[in-house]
């Protein structure tokens, strides 16, 4: 079991070093870890032209969503894709001892060079089941659940933790199939 959790860290840690582009969350919003000025991160994906990536990530799409035709919101052959994702159960918020349970819907954007990819979450929604308040970056407790608050102090670093750990987990996910490293037949 433990020799498992050392292979699990060991994987997770290699696949961080190889796609080291990362998102962060701020009292802004989603921003590169490396570049706080940025809403975006490129993805360096050498040796495959704009058209294999943009096609690579079309059968990302046909093979991860249900109904491929009604996620893709817009797209350019070979240049461009934008798509929405709906997360039920998406997080939990902790608000005076109640859990709290978060659904998300968000939409990303993939531009696409030859070598290069951008990456980027256009459009993020995340709110309570119950219809009640919704995730905030930054602002007051009257305002929804935010996780700065409006000095910008941080207030839920769960909540932060989890954002994060999400969409960096879609990011290696997504880099992967497009570099054609997760995408293998072995029937």
């Amino acid at each position: 079991m433990i020799m498992k959790k050392l292979i699990l860290l060991s994987l997770v840690a290699i696949s961080t070093l190889s796609y080291s582009q990362k998102l962060t969350v701020t009292p802004s919003g989603l921003r590169d870890a490396n570049d706080s000025e940025k809403t975006f991160v490129v993805i360096n994906a050498e040796g495959k032209t704009s058209k294999q990536l943009y096609d690579n990530a079309l059968k990302y799409i046909n093979k991860n969503y249900k109904s491929p035709d009604d996620v893709i919101k817009g797209k350019t052959d070979g240049e461009y894709l934008k798509f929405i994702t709906h997360v039920s159960n998406f997080l939990i918020v902790s608000n005076s001892g109640a859990k709290i349970t978060i659904d998300a819907d968000y939409t990303i954007e993939l531009n696409f060079k030859d070598g290069k990819i951008k990456f980027e979450i256009i459009a993020l929604d995340m709110y309570a089941q119950n219809g009640g308040y919704k995730v905030i970056f930054s602002g007051g407790a009257f305002d929804g659940y935010p996780i700065y608050n409006k000095k910008g102090d941080l207030k839920r670093p769960d909540t932060k933790t989890e954002i994060e750990t999400y969409f960096n987990s879609q990011i290696n996910s997504i880099t992967e199939f497009l570099l054609g490293k997760s995408d293998k037949d072995n029937w």
